[in-house]
C-alpha cells in the first residue's frame, strides 16, 4: 500500500471510529484535526490527537493584546484548508492561512487575545474546522490572566511592515493602580530580540497619583528581514507577580525579495540551451539591476535595462562540456548598492 493510500485509509478509519463511538454512547475520540496543530507532528504523524491544543499567555497587564502563532501542518495526502472558525469570546481573534495546504506543507495560524475585555484568569476556545475532503474541527484553548491593577496602553507594540535598516520607535504606557505603595519597574529581562527598550518613570508627584511608566521600544537597523514576534518582560518589585510582559510584532521587509534564491538545471545535454526565470521585487519602488558578466561554464544572465518595481532575471545554461556546475551569481542594483545572491546549479551530460 503506497503512502497516499495508507494515509487516506488511516484518515477514513479515524472518521469511522468517531461515528461508531457516538452510536455506542461512548465519548467521541479527540478530533484528528488537533494533531495538525502540534509543533513537530511530522516526526510522528501516527500519534493520537490530544483532547485540545492549549496555550497560556500567562499573567499580563490589562489591555495587553496577546499574540501566538500555531504551526498548522497538513500530514495527509489530500489538500486541506481552514473552512470555518468559531470563537467562544469576543476577546479572541483568529487569522488563519488563506491558502490551501498541500500534503506536507506548514503555515502559521495566528491568534490574539485582547485582555482589555476581561479581568482575572480567563480561558476561551477557538473551534477551527478543516476540510473539505475530510472534515474535522480542532479545539484550541487560550488562557491568560489580566491584571486589573496594571494597565497597558496601547496593548502591544506593532511596527507593521518596515523596510530593513529602519530605526523606528514606538511607546506604550504602563500604569499601576494597585495597593502596593512602592511598586516599581526595575528593569528588562535580557533577550536577543532585535530592539532596544527604554523605561522612563512619568508618575505624578502627588500622593494620590498612580505609578506610570513610558516604555519605548526602538527597532535596531541591523535587524534581519522577516517577521517580528517577541515578548518584552519587565521586572517589578511585586513579590506576587514579579514580571509583567507584552508583545512586539511586525514585519521587516528586505530591500530585495526573490521568488527563488536557487536555480537547478537537471541533466542538460551539451550544446542545448535551457532557461529559467527569477522575479525580483524591491520594497523601495522602481530599480535597475546592473548587467551581469558571463558567469562561465555555459551560464549567462540577462537583466532588463529599464527601471521597474519588479524585475525579471533570465538565467541561461548551455553546457559546453559534461559535468556539474555550482555558481553564486551576485546581482547588483542601483538601490544604494543593495545586492541579491542567486545560487545556480546544473549538470551537463552527453546523452
Amino acid at each position: 500500500m503506497n503512502r497516499f493510500v495508507s494515509r487516506r485509509v488511516g484518515l477514513s478509519w479515524i472518521i469511522l471510529a468517531v461515528v461508531a463511538a457516538a452510536a455506542k454512547g461512548q465519548a467521541p475520540a479527540a478530533p484528528w484535526a488537533n494533531k495538525l496543530f502540534l509543533p513537530e507532528i511530522m516526526k510522528n504523524p501516527g500519534q493520537e490527537p490530544p483532547p485540545a491544543i492549549t496555550h497560556d499567555f500567562g499573567t499580563v497587564p490589562q489591555g495587553t493584546v496577546c499574540v501566538h502563532k500555531f504551526p498548522l501542518t497538513n500530514i495527509y495526502d489530500v489538500p486541506m484548508q481552514v473552512i470555518d472558525v468559531r470563537k467562544s469570546c469576543g476577546c479572541l481573534e483568529a487569522y488563519p492561512p488563506q491558502k490551501v495546504l498541500q500534503p506536507g506543507e506548514t503555515a502559521e495560524f495566528v491568534v490574539s487575545m485582547n485582555t482589555a475585555k476581561f479581568t482575572g484568569a480567563n480561558t476561551q476556545t477557538l473551534y477551527v474546522t478543516l476540510g473539505p475532503n475530510y472534515v474535522s474541527t480542532a479545539i484550541l484553548k487560550l488562557q491568560a490572566t489580566s491584571r486589573g491593577d496594571v494597565q497597558l496602553n496601547p496593548g502591544s507594540v506593532n511596527f507593521g511592515t518596515v523596510a530593513q535598516g529602519s530605526r523606528l520607535s514606538q511607546t506604550v504606557i504602563l500604569e499601576y493602580n494597585g495597593r502596593q505603595r512602592d511598586w516599581k519597574v526595575t528593569g528588562v529581562v535580557p533577550s536577543p530580540a532585535p530592539f532596544r527598550v527604554e523605561i522612563k518613570d512619568i508618575s505624578g508627584r502627588t500622593w494620590f497619583s498612580s505609578t506610570k511608566y513610558s516604555i519605548t521600544v526602538t527597532l535596531n537597523p541591523e535587524a534581519p528581514a522577516g517577521p517580528i514576534s517577541e515578548t518584552i518582560r519587565l521586572t517589578t518589585t511585586d513579590p506576587a507577580s514579579p514580571v509583567v510582559q507584552f508583545n512586539v510584532h511586525g514585519m521587516i521587509e528586505a530591500p530585495l525579495a526573490l521568488s527563488s534564491h536557487r536555480i537547478h538545471f537537471d541533466r542538460v545535454k551539451v550544446g542545448t540551451e535551457v532557461t529559467q526565470k527569477v522575479v525580483i521585487r524591491a520594497a523601495a519602488g522602481p530599480f535597475r539591476i546592473e548587467s551581469v558578466a558571463d558567469a562561465g561554464d555555459g551560464l549567462a544572465v540577462e537583466t532588463f535595462p529599464a527601471p521597474a518595481p519588479v524585475q525579471i532575471v533570465t538565467v541561461k545554461f548551455r553546457p559546453t562540456q559534461p559535468g556539474a556546475i555550482r555558481r553564486e551569481i551576485r546581482l547588483l542594483t542601483d538601490l544604494g548598492g543593495a545586492t541579491a545572491t542567486l545560487l545556480v546549479e546544473g549538470e551537463g551530460v552527453t546523452e
